[in-house]
């Protein structure tokens, strides 16, 4: 019988594993993904409507914006309609490991001025490092967190309309 229960346990174990990893690979790589074909699908679509814009355009929309309003705002509702869909509590913890990738990175960049805090500062949340310029650490650092921060945010602000739980616990199916 403890082995049955054991077994049980190692299976759920690895279940929220799996569903946690899901999560990490949408919640970031994948609104990575999938912003630039949601952006284009708006573009063609307001191209029915006589309403034109370059691929230049939609280039600097994407990646020459320090702040990524739209793979944002895409995080925030994939999040939100993910998480009243699956309520999986696992969505609500995506946002350290990235969290941890860009502290990493801003501890270990190596500066040349004075104002070594705010270069730092301007580098990875400003307009000191651009893609224009051959300098994606933005693109690869700084992006992935935000976009896993309004993943998470979508889905705690889905949990609270729906009075759902948040810790563990509490009682609420889900991983």
């Amino acid at each position: 019988m403890e082995t049955l229960s054991a077994n049980r346990i190692g299976h759920s174990s690895a279940i929220g594993i799996a569903v946690f990893a899901m999560h990490q690979l949408i919640g970031t790589i994948g609104i990575l993904a999938l912003t630039p074909l949601v952006t284009g699908l708006i573009f063609d679509v307001l191209r029915l409507f006589g309403l034109t814009y370059t691929s230049t355009y939609m280039h600097s929309l994407l990646t020459e914006t320090p702040y990524f309003p739209l793979q944002i705002a895409l995080a925030l509702l994939l999040g939100w309609i993910l998480s009243r869909w699956l309520h999986h509590r696992s969505m609500l913890w995506v946002w350290p490991l990235p969290l941890a990738v860009l502290l990493l990175a801003f501890s270990a960049l190596p500066t040349v001025t004075s104002l070594a805090f705010q270069s730092r500062l301007s580098h990875f949340f400003g307009w000191g490092c651009r893609p224009q310029n051959r300098c994606f650490d933005q693109l690869a650092i700084t992006l992935p967190f935000y976009i896993a921060a309004s993943y998470s945010a979508g889905a705690l602000l889905a949990r609270k309309m729906l009075g759902k739980p948040l810790f563990m616990g509490d009682e609420h199916v889900g991983v």
